[in-house]
């Protein structure tokens, strides 16, 4: 498959029933479309595969218990019914996880943080949160705090991910907590953390402190953790899922979930874009949404230039798999959009000027080569270049 393809993918009756069930409810006009296509579906062992690799297989069990097609196999449903329950325990883990990171880290440390995507989505907007699969846990906190939070992490049993070499020493820490922009460990129940520093990929599209003076208060368990408000959650998962090409099917349903709830409000939706440049990008996510959702989708009929071109890679990137994606991302037209339209004329200009100095970024590698007291680790920014310049020679005079 063609990461540059012109043509739409071709859609079986498999993904279009998938695409039909990525909400948390279906009207009738829907729930009529989907009884079509489950007579449609010839393998339910392929379709059950698909639905769980697409982190979508709750909602999809949720929603053919109730349709009962004739076409569906007592014991594939039955199947479903186990794998369903073993998610909810993940899930549920994840969870309690979130719950316990706040109070043995965050609240203890008294650091202020926001957390996003994921668990306190579902904890959010989903009437059973457990249904939502997470795979993680993501924490916007300070860049100031950093250091000391992974500190505590380390002492209290949380192991390092990425990277896998970080260990409690304090220039250590200070090294990642000043160049790295996130910092994954495994919690002590095995649960992957990321400590993100800002948001975004370059800085320029949020100013992430100002979203942690915005968080919310939200119940998840017996703990009160902090989100963000729904406006600036439904702005920036259209920025993060689109990034992504939207190949998780359960990315469809967040957008529905967040919609249904009370506190969606279309306009502040829409006045929050505005003020952080991505009105675009919500705007033909909403369309997007839409015409995934209308039981009458025909693939072939045109939207509109840029949500035909994020349609069309969206539904190639939901059919591929991780390295399909990963050459998605590799064409995109920086860190932060996948398409062009996506970024305002001033965010092109400073990434065609300033994109460059990423190559002055120091790695973590560079750190365990040449480790260095916090107060001199300035000098690996201008290391950095020199290295790559003299690995380059070595291999030269080595050939």
């Amino acid at each position: 498959m063609s990461v540059t393809a012109a043509r739409m993918p071709a859609l079986s009756p498999e993904l279009r029933l998938l695409l039909l069930f990525s909400r948390l409810e279906l009207d009738d006009d829907q729930t009529k479309a989907a009884l079509a296509l489950c007579d449609e579906v010839e393998d339910w062992e392929a379709f059950r595969s698909t639905a769980r690799d697409r982190f979508i297989l709750p909602v999809v069990y949720r929603h053919l218990r109730c349709l009962k097609p004739s076409s569906l196999p007592a014991e594939k449903l039955a199947l479903m019914k186990q794998q369903v329950m073993a998610l909810y325990r993940h899930n549920l883990n994840v969870i309690a996880s979130l719950g316990e990171i706040h109070q043995q880290l965050l609240a203890p440390l008294e650091i202020p943080y926001v957390t996003f995507k994921g668990p306190s989505l579902a904890a959010c907007y989903y009437a059973e949160p457990a249904m939502r699969f997470s795979r993680d846990i993501d924490i916007l906190v300070p860049r100031e705090t950093m250091a000391e939070l992974l500190a505590r992490a380390l002492e209290v049993g949380y192991t390092p991910l990425d990277p896998p070499a970080l260990t409690n020493d304090p220039s250590c820490l200070a090294f990642v907590a000043r160049f790295h922009d996130v910092i994954t460990v495994s919690s002590p129940a095995g649960v992957a953390v990321e400590f993100h520093a800002r948001i975004d990929k370059s800085g320029w599209v949020y100013d992430s402190p100002s979203l942690i003076h915005r968080c919310e208060k939200t119940q998840v368990g017996n703990v009160n953790v902090s989100v963000l408000p729904t406006d600036e959650l439904f702005v920036y998962i259209c920025l993060h899922h689109t990034r992504h090409f939207w190949s998780r099917l359960h990315w469809l349903v967040d957008l529905d979930a967040i919609q249904r709830h009370p506190s969606f409000d279309r306009r502040r939706v829409l006045a929050c874009a505005e003020q952080h440049g991505l009105s675009t990008t919500v705007d033909v996510c909403l369309q997007m949404a839409e015409v995934l959702g209308s039981p009458d989708f025909d693939p072939h009929v045109q939207h509109g230039v840029r949500v035909d071109k994020l349609l069309r890679l969206s539904l190639a990137a939901m059919q591929g798999n991780d390295e399909f994606e990963r050459r998605l991302i590799d064409h995109r037209s920086s860190p932060d959009f996948a398409f062009r339209w996506q970024s305002s004329w001033g965010y092109r200009w400073r990434w065609l000027l300033m994109g460059w100095l990423r190559f002055f970024r120091p790695t973590f590698e560079l750190y365990r080569e040449w480790p260095l007291p916090s107060r001199w680790q300035w000098l690996y920014r201008p290391l950095r270049p020199w290295r790559a310049f003299r690995q380059r020679l070595l291999r030269h005079d080595t050939n």
